[in-house]
């Protein structure tokens, strides 16, 4: 990936998007980890799991998390707790009816990079228009806080506002599974659906999940 992109472009922001399983937390989580290595802040807003299945996914992989976040170089955002509350009391502050500006609001400042999975959730009731201008937003915030950004997006979202995020961000990633003619199987696949200002490969790259995470197939 850094070899075809030369990284993630600094300061933007870039949607991944998938069906689920495709990977597209464990693309996160490789973010994460390159980034607090590096001794960069991370922002993680986990908007649909929480930090232990978080923690432990990575630790799957041999990172550790709960070190960085001893160190201060990460900041895990509990969403998902607060929305199973205001599910419960049936208000609001994240979704259709704020926007996104709420999660702003949650990046202390000084942090270089930012994590929000899944983003899909918040957008569940707002219609085209709406979903458009907040996305603009976001990105728009984000880029000004020199933010270097990771949106994750389920799969039904962008069926239903696919073309319209992709004007919104940077760059975007899908993950996908596919049938493989010539080898009778199925196969796990990235496509780089844009990248502003670097050469884009049109191709498809395979990609397994092993014990280091996601590993590009030679």
């Amino acid at each position: 990936m850094d070899k075809l992109l030369g990284g993630y472009p600094r300061g933007r922001t870039v949607l991944i998007s998938g069906r689920a399983g495709s990977g597209k937390t464990i693309l996160a989580l490789h973010f994460v980890n390159t980034r607090c290595a590096d001794r960069e802040r991370v922002a993680y807003i986990g908007v649909e799991e929480g930090k232990e299945d978080i923690f432990m996914q990575a630790s799957q992989f041999g990172w550790d998390f709960a070190s960085y976040e001893g160190k201060g170089l990460l900041k895990f955002h509990p969403i998902l707790e607060e929305r199973m509350v205001e599910a419960k009391y049936q208000f609001d502050s994240y979704g259709a009816e704020r926007g996104f500006g709420a999660l702003i609001d949650l990046i202390e400042p000084g942090v270089e990079n930012v994590v929000i999975d899944n983003l899909g959730i918040l957008a569940l009731d707002m219609p085209l228009s709406r979903f458009r201008q907040q996305l603009d937003y976001l990105v728009f915030a984000l880029a000004k806080r020199r933010c270097t950004s990771l949106i994750i997006c389920d799969e039904t979202t962008m069926e239903r506002f696919g073309e319209v995020a992709l004007y919104s961000v940077d760059g975007a990633l899908r993950l996908m599974r596919r049938d493989n003619p010539y080898t009778d199987s199925r196969e796990r696949v990235l496509e780089i659906v844009k990248m502003r200002r670097t050469p884009t490969p049109i191709d498809y790259l395979t990609f397994e999940i092993g014990k280091k995470g996601i590993e590009i197939v030679k």
